[in-house]
């Protein structure tokens, strides 16, 4: 039987990443199979049961954090460091989501918090019918791209991906791009430059930068934190295509 595609697990109010590759066991022999025979489970990996409100971890090699949902997928419990040949139940839950050891300290997960699974790849039409902001996406990090993608295609931008972070200009004009986000972390030298060169040829482009290791004032605008909280991404992103419709507006009137 072909396993499902990895689904996205998203935390909805804070808008973080809980699991960037969660595989969704939803058949009677995936569920009874769970995590045996593996020997580890990797950082941002983890396996969704439902319907199960009970799991254990008997014969397993290694140890887990266990969520427990209830059907509308807010956690109703947390079992963290469940090392094998332990059980664990939580009598509202209706799924458990398995994960690494220390994620659910690590993604700051609480009891009543809602999440959601998502698919990598879901494009929404925009709400109220306006065009679609044209996100260029330019990051050599696989794991961002594919989060980032995702996030941001639920929330119904038009994203474009590329790894390849040199000649950005270039990239946003064959895309016809309205904002671009620019990877930093691996030289913010180079993103620099790439911005510098984006606000003197395509000045109607609004431009956001991410880093693992941010920094204000770098590249003359805030360099965001790539993990953690969607949230200022999303916030960041609006205020750049507001700053490119205002751009756009008083050229027009020039």
């Amino acid at each position: 039987m072909r396993q499902s595609e990895p689904k996205l697990i998203v935390n909805v109010a804070l808008g973080c990443i809980v699991c960037e590759h969660c595989v969704v066991a939803d058949r009677a022999f995936p569920r009874m199979r769970g995590l045996l025979g593996r020997r580890t489970l990797p950082a941002g990996e983890g396996l969704l049961l439902r319907p199960a409100p009970s799991i254990h971890t008997a014969f397993m090699r290694f140890a887990i954090d266990a969520v427990f949902l209830d059907s509308e997928m807010r956690i109703v419990k947390l079992a963290a460091h469940l090392r094998p040949w332990r059980t664990a139940a939580a009598s509202r839950a209706r799924a458990v989501l398995e994960l690494s050891d220390g994620e659910i300290a690590r993604r700051v997960l609480e009891v009543d918090a809602q999440l959601t699974v998502l698919d990598h790849a879901v494009r929404s039409p925009h709400p109220d019918g306006r065009p679609q902001t044209r996100v260029l996406l330019v990051a050599t990090d696989r794991r961002f791209r594919t989060v980032a993608s995702a996030l941001l295609t639920r929330r119904s931008y038009s994203v474009t991906v590329h790894a390849e972070t040199d000649d950005i200009a270039e990239l946003a004009v064959r895309e016809r791009a309205d904002v671009a986000v620019i990877d930093a972390t691996g030289s913010l030298t180079a993103a620099a430059r790439e911005t510098a060169r984006l606000r003197t040829l395509l000045p109607h482009v609004g431009v956001v930068a991410v880093s693992d290791d941010p920094h204000d004032g770098l590249l003359a605008l805030p360099v965001l934190p790539k993990w953690g909280s969607f949230g200022p991404l999303f916030a960041a992103i609006e205020q750049a295509r507001g700053d490119q419709e205002l751009t756009e507006g008083l050229n027009a009137r020039c």
